[in-house]
């Protein structure tokens, strides 16, 4: 037994599961079996809200369940808003591969340091990816020992297919999973910029709402910003990007944030005040070292 619960869900009395679907295997969250089996001595009827009229006392009581039932219909709920895509969805910090298994069927001493530096560059994300979690995590906890610099958020940027994405999504996953922090993921021209054009369609229920939908996404207790850097020259996608990154900066929120774009060309962004704002929110962690692995299984080199 580990806290509540078993060592089946790490005390959390829910946990992910994976399903095999026709088209491929899936993960689903559930109620542990340690909270199902707490259900078979108590003298409620097994269903919502977990309630049950003592006799003895003549008085509402709580079934044994009902504290581990609600936070998982909590966890439900924060999975349900955060807009993590199914693919990334539930995925668990201690998956993030380290070592990439590039093929190498001529033992290319090339593609060995490649390979090395992968994993050099991985395990750097990695760790600053848990110290970010921790940090978050304790301060949610009143705790004090909370170093300030692991509370800054991440700008992880690098080639397409290297993990960037995986991995802020793990983090959201991790948080919302242990600890039940609101967080929400949002791609830039998908989500960010479609839910805000939306606003001016006469036809959308949001129309006329510019300014609550761009607060609502602003001020996410966390918030993944994905493919940053993607977005038009237009005047008004830079100006809105950048009043959002203001946003997240001068209210203090952790921001994570990834690109496929040079470094370079985020330092001229909005004239370099873009650039200024990620200097002082967010850890750089840079995936440049990192191989696309969907191009090195279509290779085989």
């Amino acid at each position: 037994m580990k806290g509540w619960g078993c060592e089946k869900c790490d005390g959390l009395s829910y946990r992910v599961r994976p399903q095999l679907t026709r088209l491929r295997t899936t993960r689903i969250l559930e109620v542990c079996d340690c909270v199902e089996t707490l259900c078979l001595s108590c003298l409620g009827d097994k269903t919502a809200p977990y309630l049950y009229l003592d006799e003895a006392t003549h008085t509402i009581k709580p079934c044994a369940c009902k504290g581990a039932r609600d936070n998982f219909s909590r966890v439900k709920d924060l999975f349900r808003l955060s807009n993590i895509p199914l693919k990334y969805r539930f995925h668990r910090l201690r998956e993030f591969n380290l070592q990439p298994q590039y093929p190498n069927p001529t033992h290319s001493s090339e593609l060995e340091n490649v390979k090395m530096a992968a994993a050099i560059a991985l395990t750097a994300a990695f760790d600053r990816a848990r110290l970010f979690i921790e940090a978050q995590k304790n301060l949610q906890s009143g705790s004090q020992q909370v170093n300030p610099l692991d509370l800054k958020g991440l700008f992880f940027i690098g080639p397409p297919g290297t993990g960037k994405s995986l991995l802020a999504a793990m983090i959201l996953n991790e948080l919302i999973l242990t600890a039940r922090m609101p967080c929400r993921y949002v791609k830039i021209s998908r989500d960010f910029f479609q839910q805000l054009r939306s606003t001016f369609n006469n036809d959308s229920s949001t129309y006329g709402r510019t300014e609550t939908v761009f607060n609502e996404i602003a001020s996410q207790e966390i918030l993944v910003i994905d493919d940053f850097g993607i977005q038009s020259d237009s005047e008004w996608e830079q100006r809105t990007l950048y009043d959002l990154i203001d946003a997240r900066y001068e209210n203090d929120l952790p921001t994570i944030i990834t690109s496929n774009i040079d470094l370079n060309q985020v330092r001229t962004l909005f004239k370099g005040r873009i650039y200024s704002r990620f200097a002082e929110m967010l850890h750089t962690v840079e995936f440049f070292n990192v191989r696309d692995y969907r191009q090195d299984m279509q290779t085989g080199s």
